[in-house]
């Protein structure tokens, strides 16, 4: 999807064309080969100028108004050109002669206006060298400056302000634009090991608070995956909220789990992991994702040599069971809502029509598979969304229609201070440390 020409600064355009006038994930373009092959400089510099530029929009885009006569008379690229510009002023610390240079050649690539874009970005450093330019966010309508200072959709910052105090929304907010920690999943018993392992080559690691399996790592992220690809353990890169539902789900050995919406496989692995001895049927109906789980299987399985894995091309729906299964993980899709300083861009493609959307099948979801449940077998629903409607909502409707479940607590004590409900967890970066999480424990009775 990205040109292999392109320079960090033109790819980085190009990247923000593609997720704004395309609707394409930052996810898969970030991941795109051509990316890959990157040097390591040019690759950090893209990264930071497409996640500054995603997490800073609002505020990049008020600013800008200040200096377009006519912003309709402006292409796309020449839009996202100028907020990359823009950032890089603001928040990269760059030479603006260099940065106003970069940009008129990125607009001549690009066929657009590179006189407009010279003019503009000259004009801003003039004034900003000036100190006439006032970037300070007006504070009197609490919802306008927040969704500008944090730039986040002023519809998903008044729900919260419903739920939350206007001093946790802010944390909340804040925490979506800070970087995540960096995050791996091991074999609880060998977290030691791991951590001694890593600390000799020269990253300080520390505990996850809550997961026994987890290990947060200090570095840089293409120098510890390095480090992790050379190593001969049992590793998945998992967010701390992810490897608590598999503690949620508690497959013990030789149990039977059917994995539904299973790619990349994380949580089906960990539970390989924890299990040691058993089965797990992982399905997943998309065919790039298909081929995104069997390759995370390949690399980890000759660490799980008691489980046997199976993986199925197929929608949960087409599904034909062969016999109920002890445990099922549904991790349904979701809005991503919950892992917005991982994913910047979701908060952008989301809105409340397509949560109401998501939870209609979220529920549909949970019904059907709720039938391959044994007697007395437990199904982890879980979703990465801090919105009710996606958690909450989809479970009590559930229990409503359906008495012969209901939701238990886990029998770890590490989840004791997570809980909202009986057998209902949530999870906050701002108050957890840790992607924003709903994961539920619905039994059978």
């Amino acid at each position: 999807m990205v040109h292999e020409k392109l320079s960090p600064r033109q790819k980085a355009v190009k990247i923000l064309f593609e997720i704004f006038e395309k609707g394409t994930p930052l996810k898969s373009l970030i991941n795109d080969p051509l990316i890959e092959k990157l040097s390591i400089s040019d690759r950090t510099f893209l990264i930071e100028l497409v996640y500054g530029v995603l997490r800073n929009l609002y505020y990049i885009d008020w600013i800008l108004e200040g200096f377009y006569k006519n912003k309709k008379l402006l292409s796309p690229y020449t839009i996202n050109n100028l907020r990359c510009a823009i950032y890089q002023l603001l928040f990269m610390d760059l030479p603006p002669y260099a940065v106003t240079n970069e940009s008129v050649n990125v607009e001549k690539v690009f066929k657009g206006k590179p006189s407009v874009v010279n003019a503009i970005l000259r004009s801003f450093i003039r004034k900003n060298t000036h100190k006439t330019i006032n970037l300070e966010i007006p504070k009197e309508n609490k919802l306008d400056y927040l969704s500008l200072k944090y730039s986040h959709p002023k519809w998903l910052i008044k729900r919260w302000l419903e739920r939350f105090t206007e001093e946790e929304t802010e944390a909340l907010l804040k925490a979506n634009n800070q970087k995540p920690p960096f995050t791996i999943a091991m074999k609880p018993k060998e977290r030691a090991f791991v951590a001694e392992y890593l600390n000799k080559k020269g990253f300080n690691t520390k505990f996850t608070k809550y997961a026994p399996s987890g290990l947060v790592i200090e570095g840089k992220g293409y120098e510890i995956r390095k480090t992790l690809m050379d190593s001969d353990f049992f590793w998945l890169v998992q967010d701390e909220a992810s490897q608590l539902a598999c503690f949620f789900l508690e497959a013990h050995e030789e149990t039977e789990v059917l994995d539904v919406c299973s790619s990349p496989g994380g949580k089906a692995l960990l539970t390989a992991a924890l299990m040691e001895k058993g089965k797990i049927i992982c399905l997943e109906r998309n065919k790039r994702r298909f081929q995104i789980l069997n390759k995370n299987i390949q690399r980890v399985k000759k660490f799980l040599s008691g489980i046997h894995i199976e993986s199925i091309l197929t929608d949960a729906f087409e599904f034909k069971k062969r016999q109920p299964f002890d445990r099922i993980i549904l991790d349904a899709p979701c809005s991503s809502l919950g892992v917005i300083r991982r994913n910047p861009d979701v908060r952008y493609r989301c809105n409340e029509l397509e949560l109401s959307r998501l939870s209609q099948n979220q529920y549909h979801l949970l019904e059907h598979v709720s039938r391959f449940l044994s007697k007395n077998g437990v199904l982890l629903y879980s979703v990465c969304s801090t919105e009710p409607e996606e958690g909450e909502r989809v479970i009590e409707n559930f229990l409503h229609k359906f008495k012969e479940f209901c939701t238990i607590n886990s029998v770890y004590p590490f989840f004791q201070n997570l809980y909202i409900e009986k057998g209902m967890i949530r999870t906050f970066p701002h108050k957890d440390g840790m992607d924003g999480f709903f994961m539920s424990r619905i039994m059978l009775r």
